[in-house]
C-alpha cells in the first residue's frame, strides 16, 4: 500500500484568485438535540422555479420525525425556512429523480424498515408515500441509488440490504417491476454505480459489511447483472471518479487506520483498471481527523479536486488534483464556524461550476464557485491598503473568477466611511472578455487613524477590503542603540514618526562613513506603525572613530551620533579541534582581559556557535556541536573588541 504524507505546510500555497466566494450561512430551525437533520444529501428543483433546492433525510435517532427536511431556494439567492415532511418510517437515505416522467422531481427513500417513493407535484409538495416491495430489508445505515440501468428512459432503483442488492426496474409511471435480488455473502449497506469496465453499461459495487472486500456486479445494459466477483474494500461513503484522467473510473474513500507515526486519517485512492478491478489504495495521510470529504473539478482545470472540513484548523480545504491520482497543495482554504459533518456538490446559481454546501447543526454554509459562466466576483484588492488622508489616494481592483460575458459585469461599490470615496462613481464595469477592473479611491484628511471598509458587490456576492486612512505624519526622531560599540559588532537604529505610517512609507538612510558604519539605503515603516528598526553594520577601527547616521523623510532629517570603539583587549586561539563524525568542536583561547566574555562564530557565515567558559586567569574554553563544513574556520569575539580568526584542526 502506497502512503503519502500531507503536512499542513504543504497545503499552504493557494492560487491568487480564490476558487470560492465568501460563504453564505443559513440558520435552520433546529439544534443538535431537538431539530431535524440538515445533512443535505439531495439538491434538485422541487418547485419548478429552475433553482436547486436542498433536501435531507431525518436520520437523527433522538428527534426522528420519520421523514425528511427541505429548504427551497429563494429568488436572488439564498434559501427559505426549513420544512419537514413525515412519510411514516425512519429515513436514512434519499435520492431525487423523475420516476413518472412528468418533468417533476420525485423522491426515493430507504430506511431501516422500508423503501418508498413520493411523487412531486412541482410546487414543493409531494404525494403520499408509495411503498416498494423488495427482497431485502434495507440497512439501517445504508443508502439507495437511482439510475437508468436498461436505457429505456425510466429511472430504476438499487437498494442494499440484509441479503444483498435489490434492483427494481421502473415502468416510467411511478411503478416498478418486481425487484430482483442479487445476493452477497454478507448483509450490504452501500451500493455505488458507474461504468467500471468501460463497456458502456452501468455496473454496481456492493459493500458487504466487510473491511476487506466488496462485490462487483457488472451490468448487462438491460437492467440485469452478471454474477458478482470480489474486489477490494469499498466502505460506506466511497465515491467514484476518474482521478488520473485515463478514462477509467477510480475509487475514493476516507480511512482511519492507525499508523506508527501516530497519524491515522487519510484520503485513499484506488485506481481503476477498466476491467471492474482496482489497484490497491494509495493513502494521503493527515495528522488530524477530517470530515465531509467530496470530489469535483472545482477550479475547472479538467482534474478532480477534493474538498473537506479540517477541524484542526476549523477550515474548509480544497486540494488541487494533479490529474494522475495524486493531490497537490491547497487551492482554497476558508474558516467555517460550527464545523460541518456533511458536504454536497451542486450548482447553486446555474453558472456551470460546482458549488459546495457544507452542513452541520444548526446551520449550513454555501460556497459559490467563482468560476463558471458568468463568473462570480472573486476578489477585491487595494494598492496601497494604507494612505495619508487627503495627501494620497488608493487604487482598488475587482477580479472575477473568469472572463466577463458579453455586456460585461457591473460591480456596485460602497465605503463605510466618508473619508474614502469613489471619484469615478459607485459603479465600475468589468468589460466583456476581461476578468478585472481597477478604480480610484479618493481620501480626505483625518485627525486620527481611520479604517474604511470598501465593499464591491455583483451577482449576489460581496467582497470587502480594509483601507487604513492615516493622519499626516513626520519624522520626529532617530536613535542608535548602543551609541558606542566595538567595530566587530553591530548597532541598531530606530527611526520614529509622530503618527501611524501609511503603506510604502520609506525613510532614507545615509552614513557619514559607510566604510566603517554602513546602513540600508532606505527602510520601510510598516503600515500603522510609528517606528522601524534597521541594522548599522560596523567594521573594526584602530582608534575610536565618530560617525553620524542621518534619516530623511519628506524633507525632514534627523541625525544620531555613533562612536566606533577600538579594541580594549586582544584574544588568541590556542587550540581548536573539530571531530567530523559527531560534529564536535573543542576550543581553547587566551585573552588579555580576564573579565571579558568571549564568543565563538563560524568564520564563513558569521553565525554564533557558542560562548566560551571563563576558566580564570585570562583562559577560556568550551565544546560545541555544530556542522562547520569541509574547511572549517572560526572567529573569536571578545566583549571588549578583541577578535581572532583561524582554521580549525580537523580530526
Amino acid at each position: 500500500m502506497k502512503v503519502l504524507f500531507l503536512t499542513l505546510s504543504a497545503m499552504a500555497a493557494f492560487g491568487q484568485i480564490p476558487v470560492f466566494a465568501p460563504p453564505s450561512t443559513y440558520i435552520t430551525n433546529g439544534s443538535s438535540v431537538t431539530g431535524p437533520s440538515t445533512y443535505w444529501s439531495v439538491a434538485a428543483d422541487f418547485n419548478g422555479d429552475g433553482r436547486p433546492d436542498l433536501a435531507a433525510p431525518d436520520n437523527r435517532v433522538a428527534d426522528n420525525i420519520f421523514g425528511f427536511s427541505m429548504v427551497m431556494s429563494a429568488p436572488g439567492g439564498g434559501f427559505g425556512a426549513l420544512t419537514s415532511f413525515p412519510i411514516g418510517f425512519y429515513v436514512n437515505s434519499m435520492r431525487a429523480a423523475d420516476f413518472n416522467n412528468d418533468g417533476r422531481t420525485d423522491m426515493l427513500f430507504s430506511g431501516g424498515t422500508a423503501t418508498a417513493i413520493v411523487l412531486g407535484n412541482g410546487s414543493g409538495t409531494f404525494s403520499a408515500p408509495i411503498h416498494i416491495s423488495l427482497p431485502v430489508v434495507p440497512g439501517a445505515g445504508g443508502n439507495c441509488v437511482t439510475a437508468d440501468l436498461n436505457r429505456d428512459g425510466s429511472q430504476d432503483i438499487l437498494v442494499p440490504g440484509s441479503s444483498g442488492m435489490a434492483v427494481a426496474l421502473g415502468n416510467g409511471n411511478g411503478t416498478f417491476r418486481p425487484a430482483v435480488l442479487y445476493p452477497t455473502p454478507l448483509a450490504s449497506v452501500y451500493v455505488l454505480t458507474g461504468d467500471f469496465n468501460n463497456d458502456g453499461n452501468l455496473d454496481a459495487i456492493v459493500n458487504v459489511n466487510s473491511v476487506s472486500q466488496a462485490n462487483m456486479f457488472l451490468g448487462n445494459g438491460d437492467g440485469t447483472f452478471q454474477p458478482s466477483f470480489p474486489i477490494l474494500a469499498v466502505p460506506f461513503g466511497a465515491q467514484a471518479g476518474d482521478f488520473n484522467n485515463d478514462g477509467k473510473l477510480d475509487l475514493m474513500m476516507q480511512t482511519a487506520q492507525p499508523r506508527q507515526d501516530g497519524s491515522n486519517f487519510s484520503i485513499a485512492i484506488a485506481l481503476g483498471t477498466g476491467t471492474g478491478q482496482f489497484l490497491q489504495y494509495s493513502n494521503y495521510v493527515f495528522p488530524n481527523q477530517f470530515t465531509a470529504l467530496t470530489a469535483a473539478d472545482f477550479n475547472q482545470d479538467s482534474r478532480l479536486d477534493v474538498a473537506f472540513y479540517y477541524p484542526a484548523t476549523g477550515t474548509l480545504r480544497v486540494l488541487g488534483g494533479r490529474g494522475d491520482g495524486t493531490f497537490g497543495p491547497a487551492i482554497f482554504e476558508a474558516p467555517i464556524a460550527n464545523g460541518p459533518f456533511a458536504s454536497l456538490v451542486t450548482d447553486i446559481d446555474g453558472n456551470g461550476s460546482p458549488d459546495l454546501v457544507m452542513a452541520a447543526y444548526p446551520q449550513f454554509h454555501v460556497f459559490r464557485n467563482t468560476r463558471g459562466n458568468p463568473p462570480l466576483l472573486a476578489q477585491l484588492t487595494l494598492a496601497p491598503p494604507s494612505v495619508i488622508g487627503g495627501a494620497a489616494d488608493s487604487s482598488a481592483t475587482v477580479t472575477l473568477g473568469g472572463a466577463a460575458p458579453a455586456g460585461g459585469i457591473a460591480v456596485t461599490l460602497a465605503s463605510s466611511d466618508p473619508a474614502a470615496s469613489f471619484p469615478t462613481g459607485t459603479i465600475v464595469t468589468i468589460p466583456a472578455g476581461a476578468s478585472s477592473a481597477t478604480f480610484p479611491i479618493r481620501t480626505a484628511a483625518v485627525a486620527a487613524l481611520t479604517s474604511a471598509t470598501i465593499s464591491a458587490t455583483a451577482g449576489g456576492i460581496t467582497q470587502t477590503a480594509r483601507l487604513d486612512i492615516v493622519a499626516g505624519f513626520v519624522l520626529t526622531g532617530l536613535t542608535l542603540n548602543p551609541s558606542s560599540q566595538y567595530g566587530i559588532f553591530t548597532s541598531t537604529g530606530t527611526a520614529t514618526l509622530n503618527g501611524p505610517a501609511a503603506s510604502s512609507t520609506i525613510v532614507n538612510l545615509i552614513s557619514s562613513n559607510s566604510a566603517l558604519a554602513s546602513v540600508p539605503a532606505g527602510v520601510t515603516v510598516p503600515a500603522g506603525s510609528t517606528s522601524v528598526n534597521f541594522p548599522v553594520t560596523l567594521n573594526p577601527v584602530a582608534a575610536d572613530t565618530f560617525v553620524t547616521i542621518t534619516a530623511t523623510f519628506e524633507g525632514v532629517s534627523k541625525t544620531a551620533a555613533l562612536t566606533i570603539l577600538s579594541p580594549r583587549d586582544s584574544v588568541s586561539i590556542s587550540k581548536s579541534l573539530y571531530t567530523t563524525k559527531d560534529f564536535q568542536i573543542r576550543v581553547e583561547a587566551a585573552g588579555t582581559n580576564a573579565t571579558a566574555t568571549v564568543t565563538v562564530h563560524n568564520a564563513a557565515t558569521g553565525a554564533l556557535i557558542g560562548t566560551l567558559r571563563n576558566a580564570g586567569g585570562g583562559k577560556f574554553d568550551g565544546g560545541f556541536t555544530v556542522n562547520l563544513g569541509p574547511a572549517p574556520r572560526i572567529t573569536l569575539k571578545s566583549s571588549l573588541g578583541g577578535t581572532a580568526t583561524a582554521a580549525v584542526t580537523v580530526k
